[in-house]
């Protein structure tokens, strides 16, 4: 995780160009004890390599792997720039997150910047801000983000009514953290709703570690309750307004008419649907072959292919989260955390659908420019 402390964050630097700001960056880390001097060589050679801009005004300029013989410890500095410097890709920069990694620390890092790429504002703010308290805070990891992946399925599960589907969904969040044991006695105390079209929810905001939303189907599919034929029961565990987006999913479901669908699918059965996948979608399974995953580099590749194609490509992790993301937006792609051997599903309707996917996996199994071999 991202944590900065004031020391991590040096203020109101200027530069009169990217290279002399990576030297700046190079003195911060040195200065640090992070580095020896020669690791100012591995900023600028990767930087050659591809620019390490994000987006938002923020770079996170960091070695080749060559370099890191001269990492001492694992460090982060933040440098701001409030004139900007217009950096090699032509865009403008008003923050160096740089970065001293041993390992592969800094993909995480970058991951972990990603909710920072899509809050407009952002890069004003940071150019603006007078301490480092306030850029720490502009920086820092926001709250977790609402959870619905295959730890919180429970599919064809031998209940006998909605109220125990909606305990062994509530057992499913805490399992996977999301909750606690005030939460499940919340969920027995209250009957299920019935939503409409074989759909039920419970929820509560007791209790609540991290807003996600569990789904439980029976495994007979002709279970019925009240009257009511019984496909799949929804648990939302609230928390504020963090959860809305798992709403929205649960309405789009009950919405596309695909409810009756629901009993007897496996788990990557069901978050396809989850994931609004209909009849009409088409979908390409691929594998992530890149040593270190979609990090910055292949994900800038990805996101390229997939704006030359005529149509909207989404994709999602196959075990992961149950919600595609556009593969034209580079934070949203980066922020997947995809790394090497997990599968994605590709996905687009409409005419020359299923081509346009053939573009982007295969651009994807050729590694996304990076040298990559088989599993």
């Amino acid at each position: 995780m991202l944590t900065l402390g004031t020391d991590d964050i040096l203020l109101d630097r200027h530069a009169d160009s990217w290279q002399t700001a990576l030297d700046l960056a190079a003195e911060a880390l040195v200065d640090a004890g992070f580095v020896e001097a020669e690791y100012r060589d591995g900023l600028h050679a990767r930087e050659a390599q591809s620019s390490t801009f994000l987006g938002n005004a923020i770079a996170i300029p960091h070695g080749t792997p060559e370099s890191r013989q001269h990492v001492k410890r694992t460090g982060v500095r933040v440098l701001q720039f409030p004139q900007g410097v217009k950096w090699h890709d032509g865009q403008q920069v008003h923050v160096l997150v740089t970065i001293a990694a041993q390992n592969d620390e800094h993909l995480d890092i970058l991951r972990q910047l990603t909710h920072v790429l899509d809050r407009e504002g952002v890069s004003e703010q940071l150019a603006s801000a007078s301490s480092a308290a306030e850029v720490a805070r502009l920086l820092s990891k926001p709250a977790l983000a609402p959870r619905l992946d295959t730890d919180t399925l429970c599919v064809n599960f031998p209940a006998r009514d909605p109220q125990e589907l909606a305990l062994a969904a509530a057992a499913r969040l805490r399992q996977s953290g999301c909750v606690d044991n005030s939460f499940i006695t919340a969920v027995a105390a209250a009957q299920p709703t019935w939503l409409g079209k074989g759909l039920w929810l419970a929820s509560s905001a007791q209790g609540v570690n991290q807003p996600a939303l569990g789904v439980a189907t029976p495994a007979e599919h002709t279970l019925e309750s009240a009257g009511h034929p019984v496909h799949a029961l929804f648990c939302l565990a609230a928390h504020g307004d963090a959860h809305r987006p798992l709403l929205e999913q649960l309405m789009a479901v009950l919405e596309s008419g695909e409810s009756d669908n629901l009993v007897g699918k496996t788990s990557a059965q069901l978050l396809a649907t989850l994931a609004g996948e209909t009849a009409n979608t088409q979908t390409r399974r691929v594998r992530v072959l890149n040593p270190h995953g979609l990090h910055a580099r292949p994900a800038k590749q990805l996101v390229q292919i997939a704006r030359a194609q005529a149509m909207s490509i989404n994709v999602r992790l196959e075990e992961g989260s149950a919600t595609p993301v556009s593969a034209a937006s580079l934070t949203k792609v980066i922020g997947l955390g995809a790394r090497r051997g997990q599968w994605l599903v590709l996905s687009a309707e409409g005419d020359g659908a299923q081509q346009a996917l053939e573009n982007v996996a295969e651009i994807i199994e050729a590694g996304l420019g990076e040298k990559v071999t088989p599993l």
